[in-house]
């Protein structure tokens, strides 16, 4: 059995949950097989697969940015997957992305796609950018109609599939994700001074950060506790006057990061929060346990489905509760103590090498 993974994720990302988890199947076929999984790609900035150095790839202008590069590079690595696919030699493709490109090419071959969140759905009526995206939900609504198996990541992903597009749930299977980050390896002591809560990458729209910060400032003035921010970008103008007007300038604060940072700031941290109004799945709750750090999560999507008992949760929705669940877990050692407990048992019943395995049994039972 081969399997063929196209380039979509590994055109459109550098870093990111998404290219990570095809990189981690890819990695394990590799380890066992090398003859069993191929990509058809040929230009990459991706961190994963060039930082391990697979064979065939070309970063392409990796530090310097101009207009139409990611043109160039999608127009060379889509006709590159077109070329692969028109060979037919493999038994199943994986697309990485919604792209439908490859439906005119695949003949009778079955393909498997991934369906990691329904974000454009569940808010196609309240952010814009989702609003003037109803490409991408015809694209998402074919494949789910041609697809020989779906993934979804979550069971709260499959709920939303069946009910927004009335797919046959029997078409659809759960493998959970894992976490790639490694906190037992020696970290860098790079962390604020004073104690800190942790909230991790990206902050617009459905992440719901600018609420979270409204509904805690006078908190983190009170305890004098820190708000860090790492990954993603660094503040915007807006962000920026939101924190100067709550008077949290002080308090707020935003990390570059690599993994080695990244497992500093979770392990020193009073603990992780995550209020977004809508996870996939929700791979930082993994990071977090692995990192002994405290959880404080949305009662949204699928993060009480990842975080189990494991973590204490507030509606995203609530400004009072979430101020009032942040400082019970603040002031309460012994629970705080407690969550780290149930979190190293939680994560493990999540790896990737579960998600290979998993993953190749589905194949199996299509090919």
């Amino acid at each position: 059995m081969k399997i063929l993974y196209d380039h979509q994720t590994f055109t459109n990302q550098t870093y990111g949950g998404i290219s990570r988890y095809y990189y981690e199947l890819i990695s394990r076929f590799n380890n066992k097989d090398e003859s069993s999984c191929d990509v058809s790609l040929l230009l990459t900035n991706n961190a994963y697969l060039n930082g391990n150095n697979y064979k065939g790839l070309y970063p392409f202008f990796k530090n310097r940015n101009f207009r139409g590069k990611w043109e160039i590079m999608n127009s060379v690595n889509q006709s590159q997957s077109v070329k692969r696919i028109r060979k037919q030699e493999f038994d199943i493709l994986h697309p990485t992305y919604y792209d439908t490109y490859f439906l005119n090419y695949l003949k009778e071959k079955p393909f498997v796609v991934t369906f990691l969140d329904m974000i454009q759905e569940k808010f196609a009526t309240k952010y814009e950018i989702y609003i003037q995206d109803e490409e991408t939900r015809k694209k998402k609504k074919l494949l789910l109609q041609k697809a020989s198996k779906i993934i979804s990541i979550s069971e709260s992903t499959k709920k939303d599939i069946i009910n927004i597009y009335d797919v046959d749930g029997d078409k659809i299977e759960v493998i959970y994700l894992g976490s790639s980050l490694n906190c037992q390896k020696k970290t860098d002591s790079l962390y604020p001074d004073s104690r800190y809560i942790l909230f991790v990458g990206n902050r617009s729209l459905y992440k719901n950060f600018n609420f979270y910060l409204e509904s805690i400032a006078e908190l983190l003035k009170d305890l004098q506790i820190t708000f860090v921010c790492a990954g993603a970008n660094e503040f915007t103008d807006s962000e920026l006057i939101l924190i100067k007007k709550l008077g949290v300038s002080k308090l707020v604060k935003h990390y570059k990061i690599n993994d080695n940072i990244l497992s500093s700031l979770y392990k020193n941290a009073l603990a992780f929060v995550f209020p977004s109004l809508y996870e996939g799945f929700g791979i930082p709750v993994l990071e977090a346990f692995s990192c002994e750090c405290p959880c404080l999560l949305s009662t949204e999507g699928s993060l009480p489905e990842v975080g189990g008992e494991a973590a204490l949760y507030f509606n995203p929705h609530d400004a009072k509760q979430i101020c009032d669940t942040l400082s019970v877990l603040i002031n309460n050692q012994q629970l705080r103590e407690e969550l780290i407990k149930k979190g190293k048992e939680r994560l493990k019943l999540f790896s990737w090498d579960k998600t290979y395995e998993q993953t190749i049994n589905l194949y199996e039972s299509i090919k």
